[in-house]
């Protein structure tokens, strides 16, 4: 096979196109192929290893050719399929990952590519993808969309890793995103509770409903889903222990469906004290007298959370009961996911070892612990280090 290079004058810009032939093996034609627009017919002379300013390795006409000449020698070249962006999420990349990660996982991710890339950009070829257009989508879909830099990037890699796919599974032959980085998110400002806000909320709601469930948030650090998700069967009162197995989560739809844990180490044991376990127990007692009370129409869910007919409580209310409480009492606004925060604070703060805490969470390592809880660690060493001091008669 051979190849030439061709120069092109449009509008007094000069480009250079690829032309080269191949012979079909089912028909034995030829085949016409070309790819054109590139702004320079030689390669960039490299200068300490790297190219000038505005030029990079591999955008010349003659880097082209020379790598599809390449190709065709080693058999591994083939023509690209003209896929739209659209047609690589919905055709191909959505329903490949919908194989490999979780339900809830993947409605996050159509979620994201149905909001805030396809309107955008799903009509443009992704070989005609470049690091520029993407730039520009970024700050568009912020923009217009309202979203936090961290949404940004998430969509950003989202979309890099579509197109590396695309090369992979040969719809394409070169990834023209290699250089786009994710944007840089801002670091989420962790807000949490004093340890006399937490004391206060729940003296004030003790006789509130969902009492049990905000112990178990400010106490152990439960995450909703694992709250909305908890069972009587997943609990042992007598031997005072939780075990974390199964979850209540949001679907992209807004239905709510169980899961598992995300990860193998979100499916733990914790132990109970004896105050929340007679917290429960009494939670027990009263959801056994509202059963008798509904006869035939309580719904046997066997989630530890439900209303007075038995059917579970939405994921989402216990964020808007939670909100609501705060407001009325008038503490500082925090997440619900802030309880958490607030739980693994103190404990840290307190003095507990890392690796208990981490356990606790439902984290895979201590690193993913400390990355989290780095605001507590100052307080920790200048207290480990008087008690250290103090042990020495310093």
């Amino acid at each position: 096979m051979k190849g030439s290079i061709v120069e092109r004058v449009y509008k007094n810009m000069t480009t250079y196109e690829v032309k080269w032939s191949t012979i079909d093996p089912g028909t034995g034609k030829r085949l016409q192929h070309s790819k054109g627009k590139f702004k320079y017919e030689e390669p960039a002379r490299l200068r300490r290893g790297q190219p000038p300013e505005g030029r990079k390795v591999g955008d010349s006409a003659k880097e082209f050719l020379d790598e599809l000449l390449g190709e065709v020698r080693e058999g591994t070249w083939h023509p690209e399929q003209p896929v739209t962006v659209r047609q690589l999420f919905e055709v191909h990349w959505l329903p490949a990952q919908r194989e490999r990660v979780r339900p809830t996982t993947w409605e996050s991710y159509r979620g994201a590519v149905d909001s805030q890339i396809l309107p955008f950009i799903g009509a443009v070829k992704v070989n005609a993808l470049t690091p520029r257009m993407v730039t520009d989508w970024q700050a568009r879909v912020r923009a217009e969309r309202r979203l936090s830099a961290r949404s940004v990037q998430m969509s950003t890699g989202f979309l890099k890793a579509a197109v590396k796919f695309a090369v992979e599974t040969g719809l394409i032959r070169r990834d023209p995103l290699v250089g786009v980085r994710r944007p840089r998110s801002e670091p989420h400002v962790m807000t949490v509770w004093t340890p006399e806000q937490a004391r206060t909320f729940l003296a004030a709601t003790r006789t509130d409903r969902l009492f049990p469930a905000w112990a178990l948030f400010l106490s152990r650090g439960l995450r909703r889903g694992e709250v909305a998700g908890l069972r009587w069967e997943n609990l042992n009162l007598d031997a005072g222990t939780l075990r974390v197995v199964t979850t209540r989560v949001l679907m992209g739809d807004g239905t709510a469906v169980e899961s598992g844990p995300k990860t193998k180490a979100g499916a733990r044991t914790i132990d109970l004290d004896a105050p929340v376990v007679a917290i429960l127990r009494q939670h027990r007692k009263k959801q056994l007298e509202e059963q008798l009370k509904a006869g035939e129409a309580w719904e046997g869910s066997g989630y530890v959370f439900v209303t007075e007919l038995g059917t579970p409580y939405y994921p989402g209310y216990f964020s808007d009961a939670w909100e609501r409480r705060i407001s009325a009492l008038g503490l500082p606004a925090i997440r619900l996911h802030d309880a958490r925060h607030t739980c693994f604070s103190h404990m840290l703060a307190d003095g507990e070892q890392v690796k208990v805490v981490q356990e606790l969470a439902g984290h895979y390592a201590p690193s993913v612990t400390l990355d989290i809880y780095t605001h507590v660690m100052p307080g920790m060493a200048k207290k480990a280090g008087e008690r250290r001091s103090a042990a020495l008669g310093l």
